[in-house]
């Protein structure tokens, strides 16, 4: 009998020991679990802090993400900022250059605007000259024409001019444009200005609006080359 108890004593025991060892191994595991979860809280909101990964699943900033359109935009300094010619040189007596127009190489003869004004120019094969009364003026198409004399004889006002045409806009002298002919034009003009010796002076490209993306270009290499003359005719 006395065995007997014993026996039944020592099992009790085994089963205590086993249950108190459990208990143990369950409660390390927990704690074990409790501070993985916590490194990971802290890496997701290390993560949210420096802007890597956003609650939203969007891209980093710093690896791709959309910017605003405005970053695209010019800057509004960058208006006026480009002269097409600066302290105009005097014709060093050079008849014949090559001049790029619509993407081909062709011959440019200097003319003289002598003796109505004090300039000459390099004129492409393109243009032709067309002799006035009272000036020069060079042209294709008949329609399609380069102006230049004191800004007074295009009887325009500069404050009425506005600077609507965006590929001429960083030009310092592109002073503004104005349609021909109402709301739905035919007919463009842009209007340039400079000083020499105290006479404000223009250029005008007059042209057909159909026309716009082979004139202005054309007209604009021509106008690069203007230089001072002192022949009279």
């Amino acid at each position: 009998m006395m065995i007997s108890n014993l026996i039944l004593i020592l099992a009790a025991a085994a089963v205590i020991t086993a249950t108190v060892g459990c208990s143990k191994g369950n409660s390390g595991e927990a704690t074990d679990n409790i501070g993985q979860n916590q490194t990971a809280n802290q890496d997701t909101g290390q993560q949210n802090k420096d802007g890597q990964i956003g609650n939203n699943g969007m891209e980093p900033a710093n690896d791709g993400a959309a910017k605003s359109p405005l970053a695209e935009q010019p800057a509004d300094d960058t208006a006026g900022s480009e002269s097409l010619f600066v302290d105009i040189p005097v014709h060093d007596g050079i008849s014949e250059i090559k001049m790029t127009i619509d993407g081909k190489e062709v011959t440019a003869r200097f003319e003289s605007l002598a003796p109505f004004e004090p300039f000459g120019l390099y004129v492409p094969s393109v243009l032709e000259r067309y002799d006035m009364e009272d000036g020069v003026e060079f042209e294709y198409d008949t329609r399609n024409l380069i102006t230049i004399g004191p800004f007074s004889q295009f009887a325009v006002k500069e404050a009425d001019l506005k600077k609507t045409y965006e590929a001429l806009v960083p030009f310092a002298e592109y002073i503004g444009s104005q349609p021909e002919g109402g709301d739905n034009p035919a007919i463009l003009t842009d209007f340039f200005a400079f000083e020499h010796e105290g006479t404000r002076y223009g250029i005008r490209f007059r042209y057909g609006k159909d026309d716009a993306a082979t004139a202005v270009p054309r007209f604009l290499e021509t106008i690069r080359t203007l230089k001072l003359v002192t022949e009279t005719k």
